[in-house]
Formats: structure tokens, C-alpha cells, sequence
């Protein structure tokens, strides 16, 4: 960690001091220091005896169950350059951020030296540094936030965790930080995430900027950060209709917004009035009358077209594969819908859809959160103990909340908006239905024999190395099993199993993706995998290479193992991949697909 430097006096004889505990402690529990939950763990750690293969299992159970004493040992040993590996020193910030967020807990004494990690030449370290010090809320480490916030070759993830920190500070320093990165001076996507801050620090302003923000956007910006911030604030959204009531929006910025709004399960009355009559598009229907509901059960029945429902159902600006899966693959907010048409009847399957509110499962149901600094988080408890709630939200994400910070509860509706349809025309509705209900009946949508890989993921703006020609068993290696989680993104088979390709290509223009897909075994054996494309493609299962075959098979060990795949995908209709799985003759493979979001 070459930027450390232990050069100034006092905070020298702190770490001297730190480092003498750390050696001379056999875990002696002083008069003044509180009882620990970890008192065994924390002699072992202090022993110096403590293996290194057990070292992330110890500091974890320390940071997770200590008090603020033991978690002062953790810290001190953090400071020092050879305390931790560069791995367990970036886990053990992570793990003492936890500890702040969900126990409110932290060292003890001076916490100031995480600053000098923000200037760290590892950006993940920096990273976890900065997060680390908006969980302590860290009022000495705000110059140090400012600069990085500021700074324009700051890398956004770390702006955004500055910013967040800001935040976390509070104050009127960072609100005027806030302020100037969200003036028109500065790029857009920088003011979008200034003025996600902001939302905190100071609504009204906030509501202001956002709309001047909006108002300036052509569509192509990612916003959704920024209107959830208003979304998770009481009286947020009303606030933003009120500033948005004096601006020009472009049509797709509406719409855009819109959209989002119902994909989150958000239907605020007085925003979506405003973004809707923006859009051009009506307001939200009412529910529909039961003369109504057997009158479309009627037209679903006699001309509903299964196929086009399928489109529409994929269609990303509704988000339903966000929500629901199919086959395990997609969102786990909403019910599984693999075999909803053999258990019910169509005029249930329109209800869900023009009327969600009506009828909702119990395990659905979502909890309505106020929280004691105003915020408001909605979503599906998950598990629940004394010290936090995990809840998942419309987006499938756990959130962990403390309960010291819930000031009430209430239950709510369902996370699928009423609106939600008033993007579809009412042939689109009926072929929806039609698609629906035929799920899990016999025929083209009944639920495989055979599994297929039906969650894939896409590598966003693949480097040149694994496009422009087939690339080496390394690049393999260190550019599609080495990479970072967030340079994907999902995406689902067909009921059938097929993925229509052409969804991933701007128009007919040919296009190089690279894909994976995952299976987990169970028990050893031999797994048989045939491939189907209409496109030229390489694949390598884990890291070896399979030599472009459609049919082979692997003995694999228990565990998760992945398929990926180079497709040149050209410029001819309907191109499409699907791969299927099943136990090779006389294999004792006992195995499942890898689905979810």
C-alpha cells in the first residue's frame, strides 16, 4: 500500500501503541471494558498463534459479534502495512462497515486514519475506505470526501461513494459541494448523482435540481438512481411533481421516468400525473369491472396469441422478468410462473394484471418502512432478528436495515403497479393473458423434461482481446473468469428455452458477444450438453476449451461451473442459442441449472 505513511507524531504513537497491544494482550479483559460476545476468539486473535487460513473466519466472527474494544484491535491491526493481506484488509473494511450499519457499532478512540487509505494506489481499497467512512459517519474525513467528490478524474464508483459520504456527513459544507456538482458546469451524469445526494441534505433544493436535470436530459442518461432517492423519501415524489409542474420534458425522458417508476412498483398519483401527461399517455385506469374482466376472457380465449404475449411479456420497458421468472430464470419479487396457467383460470391471470391489488399472496405482501431520517423503503420481509431486517426489494435486492433506525411499519400493496398496462394497447393485453395462462399447460409452454441454460449473462463492452478474433485460453481466464460482477448483465431464454440473439444486436448489425451461463452439481458425474445456434461460436466450459461442438460431455466435480460462450452473431432473422443439459448414459450426475436474476 504505497500511499500509507505513518510520518506525523501522534497518530505514530497511536499505531506504536495499538501494535504493542496487539503483541503484549493474551486476552486480559481489563475492569472498564464492557463483557465480549467473542472473548475466546479475540484471545486467540491477540495471541499472535492464530493460523492465516483461519484469519477471514476470526476477524469476520469478531467484526460481526464484537464490541467497539475488539472491533478497536481489528482497526488497529488494519492500519498497519503488513497487518492483513490486501484481500482480508479490503474484506475486514467491508466487515466493519457492516458492523456500523446493521449494530451500530465501531472502534473506539480516534478513527481519522481511514482517510489516509482514500489516497490508496488500490481503487478497491480505496473504494471500501470511503464506503467505511460514510457508515461511521465520519465528520473529519469530509475535506478528504470533497476532494474525491470534486476531483474530475475521479472514477464514478468512487464519486459516488464520496458523494454518499458526503451525505452520511451531513451538513451545509457537503450540501454546497452537493450544489456546485450539480450546476449545469458540470457533466450530466456527475449532477445526476449530486442530486441523488442531495435528496437528503435538502429536499427542496434537491426537487428543484432534479427537475432542471430532467429537463436537460435527451433520454440517454440513467436517472433511476436519482428518482429512486425522491421514491424512497417521504413526501419525495410529491415534490418533485410540484418542481417538474414548471419544466419541458422531452417525450422519452417521461416516458423513460415512467417506466421506472411502475418497474419498482411505484405509482405515486401526483408524479405519475405529471410524467404521464408529459409522455402523452393517459392516466392510470381504474380496475376493471367483473362485466369487464369476462368480456376479456372472452377475447383471450378466442383470439389471444400465446407468441406475441411472450414479446410482450419480454418487452424490457414493463420489467416483468425483473419480478417473475419462468424456469428459474428471472426476478423473485413475484411468483414463479412456470406452471400458473394449469392452476389458474384465465380471469384470475387478467385480474393479476389490470387489478394486482385485488388478490396477493401472502409471501408477497409487502411491509412499508419509515425510517427515523425519512426515508421510506418498501419490499418483502426476507428474515428478521433484534438487530436488522433484510428486506427484498422490487429490484430482487436484500437491503439490510437496522431496527434501530425503523420508526414504523405498516403493510403494504402489491409491488406490481396498477398503471403498469397503460403502456399496452388492448390487443397487447389480451395476447399477454394468452401467454400467461398457457404457461405449464401441455404443448409449446409446458415445463421441460430437460433442462435448458436459461439464465444468461452479457459481457458490456467486451475489450477487443475476446472480439476481434478467438481469443487465448488466457484472455479467457483473466478477461471472463476474473471479471468484476457489474460488467454483466442478465438475460432470459424463451419458454422454449431458445435465446433470440437479436435482442442483443442494434438492429441487423452484426455483433460479437460473449456469454455464460452457470450449472451446479450436486453429486460427481458426467453431464451431456447440447448446443443449438444459428451463429458461428466458441465455447469453453470453466477454463478449458471444447473446440466449437455442439454435443459433448464433462465429468464435473460438485460445485458451480460455467459455460461461456464467443457467438459472431450476423445480420440474418431470428438468431437464437440454446443449450440443454442431461445426465449422460449410466451417469450418476445429480445437477441443477443456475437461475434467478
Amino acid at each position: 500500500m504505497k500511499s500509507l505513511r505513518f510520518n506525523q507524531g501522534s497518530f505514530a504513537v497511536c499505531l506504536v501503541l495499538g501494535s504493542l497491544l496487539c503483541w503484549v494482550s493474551t486476552g486480559v479483559v481489563h475492569a472498564e471494558d464492557p463483557p465480549s460476545a467473542v472473548g475466546p476468539v479475540m484471545k486467540l486473535f491477540k495471541s499472535g498463534r492464530l493460523p492465516v487460513e483461519r484469519q477471514d473466519t476470526v476477524v469476520e466472527m469478531i467484526c460481526s459479534r464484537g464490541n467497539e474494544h475488539d472491533l478497536r484491535v481489528i482497526f488497529d491491526q488494519l492500519n498497519h502495512t503488513d497487518g492483513f493481506s490486501r484481500v482480508l484488509r479490503i474484506k475486514t473494511i467491508g466487515w466493519l462497515s457492516e458492523a456500523a450499519l446493521t449494530r451500530k457499532v465501531k472502534p473506539t478512540g480516534e478513527l481519522d486514519s481511514i482517510v489516509l487509505f482514500f489516497n490508496d494506489d488500490d481503487v478497491e481499497q480505496r473504494l471500501a475506505a470511503i464506503r467505511l467512512a460514510s457508515a461511521w459517519k465520519l465528520a473529519s474525513a469530509a475535506t478528504a470526501l470533497q476532494s474525491v467528490a470534486t476531483n474530475e478524474k475521479t472514477t464514478p464508483n468512487l464519486q459516488r461513494a464520496a458523494i454518499n459520504g458526503l451525505v452520511a456527513v451531513g451538513g451545509e459544507d457537503s450540501a454546497r459541494t452537493l450544489l456546485e456538482l450539480a450546476s449545469n458546469r458540470r457533466p450530466l451524469p456527475v449532477r445526476i448523482q449530486a442530486v441523488t445526494g442531495l435528496v437528503t441534505l435538502d429536499l427542496d433544493v434537491a426537487s428543484e435540481q432534479a427537475a432542471t436535470v430532467l429537463a436537460d436530459s435527451n433520454g440517454t442518461e440513467n436517472v433511476q438512481e436519482m428518482l429512486t432517492a425522491f421514491l424512497d423519501l417521504r413526501d419525495g415524489a410529491d415534490k418533485l411533481a410540484s418542481a417538474l409542474k414548471s419544466k419541458k420534458l422531452s417525450i422519452d425522458v417521461a416516458k423513460m421516468s415512467l417506466r421506472f417508476m411502475y418497474s419498482i412498483g411505484r405509482s405515486d398519483a401526483s408524479l405519475s400525473d405529471v410524467l404521464s401527461q408529459a409522455a402523452g399517455v393517459a392516466s392510470d385506469p381504474p380496475p376493471p369491472t367483473q362485466e369487464q374482466v369476462a368480456s376479456i376472457v372472452e377475447q383471450v380465449i378466442a383470439r389471444g396469441d400465446a407468441a406475441q404475449g411472450e414479446k410482450v411479456f419480454r418487452r424490457n420497458e414493463l420489467s416483468c422478468m425483473k419480478c417473475h421468472s419462468i424456469n428459474r430464470a428471472g426476478g423473485q419479487v413475484g411468483p414463479d410462473l412456470s406452471a400458473i396457467g394449469v392452476s389458474s383460470p384465465v380471469d384470475y391471470v387478467i385480474n393479476s394484471i389490470l387489478n394486482p391489488n385485488l388478490a396477493v399472496k401472502e409471501q408477497y405482501v409487502i411491509t412499508v418502512f419509515l425510517l427515523d431520517d425519512g426515508k421510506v423503503l418498501n419490499g418483502v420481509v426476507v428474515d428478521r432478528d433484534d438487530n436488522r431486517v433484510l428486506i427484498r426489494d422490487s429490484q430482487g435486492k436484500t437491503v439490510t436495515v437496522s431496527t434501530a433506525d425503523i420508526e414504523a411499519e405498516k403493510e403494504g400493496k402489491s409491488q406490481m403497479p396498477q398503471g403498469l398496462t397503460k403502456f399496452l394497447t388492448q390487443d397487447e393485453v389480451i395476447d399477454l393473458a394468452k401467454f400467461i395462462s398457457e404457461l405449464g399447460k401441455p404443448g409449446p409452454y409446458a415445463i421441460r423434461k430437460n433442462p435448458n441454460m436459461q439464465r444468461w449473462q452479457v459481457m458490456k463492452d467486451p475489450p477487443a482481446e475476446l472480439t476481434s478474433d478467438i481469443p487465448h485460453l488466457e484472455n479467457i481466464r483473466e478477461l471472463v473468469l476474473n471479471s468484476p460482477r457489474e460488467q454483466w448483465s442478465s438475460v432470459y431464454g424463451q419458454v422454449s428455452g431458445a435465446l433470440p440473439l437479436a435482442e442483443l444486436r442494434v438492429g441487423d448489425a452484426p455483433v460479437v458477444l460473449i456469454l455464460k451461463s452457470e450449472v451446479q452439481v450436486n453429486d460427481a458425474g458426467k453431464l451431456a450438453f447440447e448446443l443449438k445456434t444459428t451463429e458461428k461460436f466458441q465455447v469453453w466450459l470453466d477454463d478449458q476449451p471444447i473446440d466449437s461442438r455442439t454435443q459433448f460431455e464433462a465429468n464435473l466435480e460438485p460445485g458451480r461451473h460455467r459455460l461461456t460462450l464467443r457467438l459472431e452473431v450476423g445480420s440474418g432473422e431470428n438468431p437464437e442459442l440454446n443449450v440443454e443439459l442431461s445426465k449422460a448414459p449410466d451417469s450418476t450426475v445429480q445437477f441443477e441449472v443456475v437461475g434467478g436474476v
